[in-house]
C-alpha cells in the first residue's frame, strides 16, 4: 500500500505538470501495483436477465453509462470523477461540457457499439484530449442480440481484456494507440464502457475513402474491414509490411520482458494455455477431436451448397467442380479430426508463441505519413490482445486482406516478420515452420466462417442472392444493421478457399499428420472411420 501510494503520488505531479507520456507511464506504474480484477465465466441467461441493470465496475468500483444517452444522463460530474478515479485527470481539474456527436454513425467492426462525444475542461492543458470516442456493448436487440451474446458470453472476457490492456499496457507499446482515459466492466451485466483519445481521422464522415491529398500526419480513413482495394491509399503490400513489423516489434519486446510481467499476463490479460501439460488439449488418437462428425458433415454440406449455389457469384468458379468439394470436405473434417492436437502443436514451442494483437487487419489501425512521405501506424481494438502463436495471429492479421497479394508476399511477410521480432528481442524462427503455421491457422479460421453461414442468410436471403451480381453489390459489401458480419464472413470464406486451392494448405496439414502426428509423436493416423464418424 505504501508503495501504492507513492506510485499515485508520482502520477499527481505528472498529470499537474500536463506531461502526457509521463502521465501515461505514470498511470501504469499505478495500475500495475493494484490488486488483479479476477472474471467469472457468466452464460446467455445472466446477459439476458441483467443487461438493463446498474450496477458498479469491477476495476473502479463506480456506476457507469454503457449507452450514448445513458453518459448524457450521467454528465460531466460523473465522467470528472471517472477520470480522476482512473488518474486520467488532475484531482484539480474537472470536465464542464459533455456533448455527444450524433452526426457521426460509426459503424465499423462487428464486437461492439461506439460513438463520439466531446468535453471541455475548467483548465484545458497540453495533454488533455477533447475529442473523445467510447466503445460500448451492443445493445440487446434482435439485430444484434447474436452480435451480443458473442462477444459478452463467447469471447467473454474479451472486453474486460482491451480495458486491462489499456490501462495496464499503454505504455509499453512500441507504437501508437489512443490514450486511455477509462474503461470499467460489471462481471454480471457485462456491460462496460472504454473511453479513449478520438483518433483524427482526415475522411472520417465522407462517402468515399482514399480519395484526394492529405498532408503530412494527417490520418488516413477511417478504412473498413475486406475494402482493402477500394480505400487503401497506397500498395496493400506497404501497410501490411508495416502491421507485420509492429506485430513482431510487441511479440519481440515480450519475449525480452519489456511488455509485461507473466504474473500481470496471467491474471489480466489472455495467457497462452499450458503446452507443458498435453493432457489439458482434448486429443484424443482414437477419434476425432473437434466436433461431432455427423454434425459437422451436415455443416460442410451447408456451407457448399451456400458458395456453390446461393453466393456462387462471390467465389472461383472452382468451387463448383466435384474434385474442389471433395477436398474441401475431405480436409475441413481432417482438420476437425486433428483439431485440438493442431492447436497443441502450434502451442508446443514457445519460441513461436508471444503477445501480441489477434486480428490486426487494416481496420484495427490507423495510418499517416510523415513529411518525408513514410508511412507509420498505430493499433487500436486490444479485445483479442493476448499470448498465442504467431503465426495464427499471422493469418488473422490478412485473413480480411485481399488474396492475392497475401498469396504474391506472404514469404517477404515472414522474413521481416522473423527479422524484426530477432532484432527485439524474440529468437530465430524457422521460416518454414512459421509458413506451415500460418496456413494451418487458415483451416480453422475457415471453420469459423461455415459456422456463420446461416447467420449469412439472415442478413442476406436467398431470393436477394438471385439477384445479386458480384461482392460488390451493396446488399453484402455495406455494412448490415450496423455491423461488418456479412461482408467479413463472405470475404475471408472466400480466402479460406483460395488458400486450400490455390497455395495447398490440405498438403500442410496432410504433411503434419505423416510428419508430426505419426513421425515425431509416434501416433497411428487416424482412420478415415475416425475422421468421419463411421
Amino acid at each position: 500500500e505504501r508503495e501504492l501510494q507513492g506510485l499515485r503520488s508520482i502520477l499527481a505531479e505528472a498529470l499537474q505538470k500536463g506531461d502526457s507520456r509521463g502521465i501515461i507511464e505514470a498511470r501504469c506504474r499505478v495500475e500495475l501495483a493494484r490488486e488483479p480484477v479476477p472474471w467469472t465465466a457468466i452464460d446467455p441467461d445472466t446477459v439476458l436477465k441483467n443487461h438493463t441493470r446498474r450496477a458498479p465496475g469491477m476495476i473502479y468500483g463506480l456506476d457507469f453509462p454503457w449507452t450514448e444517452d445513458l453518459l448524457e444522463e450521467f454528465g460531466p460530474a460523473w465522467l470528472t470523477t471517472a477520470f480522476h478515479t482512473a488518474g486520467t485527470l488532475a484531482r484539480n481539474n474537472r470536465v464542464l461540457t459533455l456533448t455527444v456527436d450524433t452526426s457521426i454513425k460509426i459503424d465499423a467492426g462487428n464486437n461492439a457499439g461506439k460513438f463520439l462525444f466531446e468535453v471541455t475542461y475548467e483548465r484545458q492543458t497540453a495533454d488533455l484530449d477533447t475529442k473523445l470516442f467510447a466503445k460500448i456493448p451492443y445493445k440487446f436487440t434482435q439485430e444484434t442480440k447474436s452480435d451480443r451474446i458473442s462477444s459478452s458470453v463467447l469471447k467473454q472476457p474479451m472486453d474486460l481484456h482491451e480495458i486491462n490492456t489499456y490501462r495496464l499496457v499503454e505504455a509499453a507499446f512500441p507504437m501508437k494507440t489512443p490514450k486511455f482515459y477509462y474503461g470499467d466492466i460489471n462481471n454480471e451485466t457485462s456491460n462496460f464502457i472504454l473511453i479513449t483519445a478520438r483518433i483524427p481521422y482526415a475522411e472520417v464522415g465522407r462517402a468515399k475513402v482514399g480519395e484526394g491529398k492529405l498532408e503530412p500526419f494527417q490520418v488516413e480513413g477511417p478504412y473498413d474491414k475486406c475494402k482493402d482495394s477500394i480505400q487503401l491509399r497506397g500498395p496493400a503490400k506497404d501497410y501490411y509490411m508495416l502491421l507485420m513489423l509492429t506485430s513482431a516489434k510487441i511479440a519481440g519486446l515480450d519475449k525480452a520482458g519489456r511488455m509485461c510481467s507473466e504474473d500481470t499476463l496471467k491474471s489480466s490479460l489472455r495467457p497462452a494455455p499450458d503446452a507443458t501439460n498435453p493432457s489439458i488439449w482434448g486429443m484424443n488418437p482414437s477419434q476425432a477431436s473437434g466436433e461431432a462428425p455427423a454434425m459437422l458433415q451436415n455443416r460442410l454440406n451447408q456451407a457448399i451448397k451456400f458458395v456453390t449455389e446461393t453466393a456462387r457469384v462471390v467465389f472461383p468458379e472452382y468451387v463448383t467442380t466435384k474434385a474442389f468439394q471433395d477436398k474441401f470436405m475431405n480436409t475441413m473434417m481432417t482438420w476437425s479430426a486433428y483439431s485440438a492436437e493442431l492447436q497443441y502443436w502450434l502451442h508446443n514451442d514457445m519460441d513461436y508463441v508471444a503477445l501480441g494483437h489477434n486480428n490486426l487487419n487494416a481496420d484495427n489501425a490507423y495510418f499517416w505519413r510523415d513529411d518525408a512521405g513514410k508511412l507509420e501506424c498505430g493499433i487500436i481494438d486490444w479485445g483479442g490482445f493476448g499470448a498465442g502463436p504467431l503465426g495464427h495471429k499471422m493469418w488473422w492479421s490478412f485473413n480480411c486482406a485481399d488474396f492475392d497479394q497475401f498469396r504474391s508476399y506472404l514469404g517477404e511477410y515472414i522474413d521481416n516478420f522473423i527479422a524484426a521480432y530477432r532484432e527485439s528481442g524474440g529468437p530465430q524462427l524457422d521460416k518454414d515452420l512459421f509458413k506451415k503455421h500460418v496456413l494451418v491457422t487458415s483451416l480453422g479460421n475457415m471453420m469459423f466462417m461455415v459456422r456463420a453461414v446461416p447467420d449469412c442468410l439472415k442478413m442476406c436471403s436467398v431470393k436477394e442472392w438471385a439477384t445479386i451480381q458480384d461482392r460488390h453489390d451493396p446488399r453484402i459489401a455495406d455494412n448490415i444493421n450496423g455491423k461488418s458480419t456479412l461482408r467479413t464472413t463472405l470475404h475471408v470464406l472466400n480466402n479460406g478457399i483460395r488458400v486450400l486451392e490455390e497455395m495447398g494448405s490440405d498438403q500442410v496439414l496432410n504433411t503434419w499428420i505423416d510428419e508430426v502426428y505419426v513421425g515425431k509423436w509416434g501416433k497411428m493416423s487416424k482412420s478415415k472411420a475416425m475422421i468421419f464418424g463411421e
